[in-house]
């Protein structure tokens, strides 16, 4: 059990770390930033998706969840070598989309929940950078009706993103 919790930290530890500089070159993935209030992005984020009717189904502080286990990832020194601040990953569904894919094919409920993930780097704490998978990617192989609704399931999926970053940012 230890080291299963173990491997997963450490698994996520080298997927922050990496994050940034492999969405700039991964097609799979899509990426925008945003200046703000962590906090204050994240919530109105969240209210984005759910104005754009997806169902959020859980929320993880990836950052705190390894800050509370440093001891275990080489020390105050090097549990956080890239610099991030904050890390949040949000995941959500459709129930309409879910209806769809399942009456094309149950492989592809896979794609449920999606993930959206936002964070910040200590050294520009208001640059919130915010990145999904494309459905799009994921199916890119698929017939034709099934790149029909990754594609449409995407394009909702960055309207309540974006519908969410454009909300009104209160200023401090």
């Amino acid at each position: 059990m230890r080291n299963t919790f173990f491997s997963g930290i450490v698994l996520v530890a080298m997927m922050l770390i990496s994050a940034p500089a492999i969405a700039a070159k991964n097609p799979a993935f899509w990426k925008t930033t945003v200046t703000g209030d962590f906090d204050t992005v994240v919530a109105n984020l969240k209210n984005g998706l759910e104005t754009g009717q997806f169902i959020i189904t859980s929320e993880e502080d990836l950052a705190k969840g390894l800050e509370n286990n440093r001891h275990m990832l080489g020390g105050d020194y090097k549990w956080n070598t890239i610099g991030f601040k904050n890390v949040t990953s949000i995941q959500f569904c459709s129930v309409v989309f879910n209806h769809e894919v399942f009456n094309i094919d149950m492989d592809l409920s896979i794609l449920c929940p999606f993930k959206v993930v936002a964070y910040n780097m200590i050294e520009s704490p208001t640059k919130v950078t915010i990145i999904t998978v494309k459905p799009t990617y994921l199916l890119r192989q698929g017939n034709s009706r099934e790149r029909k609704i990754g594609l449409k399931i995407e394009q909702r999926i960055i309207d309540a993103i974006n519908v969410g970053i454009k909300l009104e940012m209160p200023s401090k």
